[in-house]
């Protein structure tokens, strides 16, 4: 908001506000990601691990799960997977996505958003769509029962049933392409109420825990290769 009340000068009334205010955003959101490196796809799944193995987290997010202001929502839960797993691909790609699908610009806002031509981010929209339809078809346990992932139905089940929200079903129904599959995702993500942020609590812990482990795996990588 800073750089936005800096550059409100430079804001013309052809663009639109709300694409202008956008712009600005993202390419701070840009720099940082491209400063970040690209995480495990199977970040979530890791950290679901060492929650197992680590009785202290496993409290810990228990303990969130009971707490009173905590509803678990397999909407936001969703979201933040998308998210999470997004961090998994080309910053350019991540930020396509997020731009297209879930704010809902126009391939043409997008690309004046991100600065680069129509053209150029349409093979990133579809680079990105491509990636994380494929992780998601080995990755989740809602598009493909042999998943690797069962964090929407493990965190609800461990949740008190006061604080469950609605039960989890599959994302597309058997026999769908996984474009379909992907689309419905998407729809489920739009619809979920992040700024409510009932389960904000449980998702705060798992970035942190994600964040921790990939720096800290990253260390031990550039310690590695000193010796």
């Amino acid at each position: 908001m800073v750089r936005a009340w800096r550059g409100i000068n430079s804001f013309r009334s052809d663009s639109g506000f709300r694409t202008w205010l956008f712009a600005i955003t993202t390419r701070v959101c840009l720099d940082y990601l491209c400063k970040e490196k690209r995480r495990r796809w199977e970040a979530q799944v890791e950290a679901e691990r060492e929650c197992r193995a680590s009785p202290s987290l496993r409290q810990e997010v228990l303990a969130t799960l009971a707490d009173p202001s905590f509803v678990f929502d397999v909407y936001e839960h969703i979201a933040f997977c998308f998210t999470c797993v997004a961090r998994s691909i080309p910053p350019e790609e991540e930020v396509a996505l997020i731009l297209r699908e879930v704010f809902q610009f126009t391939n043409q806002e997008a690309a004046r958003i991100v600065g680069v031509s129509e053209s150029v981010f349409r093979h990133r929209l579809a680079a990105g769509r491509q990636a994380m339809q494929e992780v998601f078809e080995g990755l989740c346990a809602l598009v493909n029962k042999q998943g690797a992932c069962h964090q929407c139905s493990g965190l609800r089940e461990n949740t008190p049933e006061q604080n469950r929200g609605p039960s989890v079903s599959e994302v597309g129904r058997p026999g769908k392409s996984q474009e379909e599959r992907y689309r419905a995702r998407i729809h489920l993500i739009r619809d979920a109420d992040l700024e409510g942020g009932r389960s904000r609590l449980l998702h705060d812990l798992v970035f942190s825990r994600i964040h921790r482990a990939h720096h800290k795996r990253d260390f031990a990588r550039r310690e590695s290769e000193k010796t």
